[in-house]
């Protein structure tokens, strides 16, 4: 395999999903592998025909959305395989918590979220859903990301705003914040996901992977 980062990821047919826009601004600097094309037709989807094993081989991530759930039962279950199959292959699932096309589904597609919680190595949160999301778990936006990273032990916890340009990471040894030049959510995570297994997962390395500036 290549130098490269090596991103997996399972979209939908919507070309602007979490995982689709991530796996796009990230195909100029990572080897990336969708596993199906956007417009493929999820009612048709046979989801047992992914060799995950064989296509997470060497990957360093798995890029998801909360929101590819609630296309079809067969999405959901080819999403939960790819979990389950990333951890034995040593591949990371990084879990982009976007707007459904239907808002009212949101908590539905939360709740999937939570029962992955622990498969889960980086949760973001889109700056549309935080609210949301806060307002479902009884809590402020504010601590929404800390506690979401200290109940779901989830390593790292992540927002950005494209219009602020501001971002936080929440992590097991504390918390970065401050502003990052990125022009969009799925290009700061692009970047960070490509940055972040060269200069590692401490305090200092997510701190030069998030492109603080």
């Amino acid at each position: 395999m290549s130098g490269l980062v090596h991103i997996v990821g399972f979209v939908g047919p919507e070309e602007d999903s979490g995982a689709a826009a991530v796996l796009a601004a990230a195909s100029a600097s990572a080897e990336v592998d969708m596993i199906i094309e956007n417009g493929s037709p999820w009612p048709d989807f046979d989801h047992g025909s992914i060799d995950w094993r064989a296509r997470l081989s060497g990957a360093h991530w798995l890029a998801l959305s909360s929101s590819t759930i609630l296309e079809s039962d067969s999405a959901r279950s080819a999403q939960g395989a790819g979990m389950t199959f990333a951890e034995f292959e040593g591949a990371r699932v990084i879990m982009v918590v976007d707007m459904p096309a239907d808002e009212e589904r949101l908590a539905e597609a939360w709740g999937h979220v939570i029962e992955r919680i622990r498969q889960i190595h980086i949760l973001f949160l889109s700056t549309e859903v935080l609210p949301r999301i806060a307002a479902l778990e009884g809590m402020a936006p504010g601590d929404l990301q800390h506690q979401i990273r200290l109940r779901g032990m989830v390593p790292q916890v992540c927002t950005f705003d494209a219009d602020s340009k501001t971002l936080r990471v929440e992590h097991a040894l504390g918390s970065v914040s401050g502003r990052a030049s990125a022009e969009s959510e799925a290009e700061w995570i692009a970047r960070y996901i490509c940055k972040l297994p060269e200069s590692g997962t401490g305090t200092d390395g997510i701190k030069v992977a998030s492109g603080l500036v």
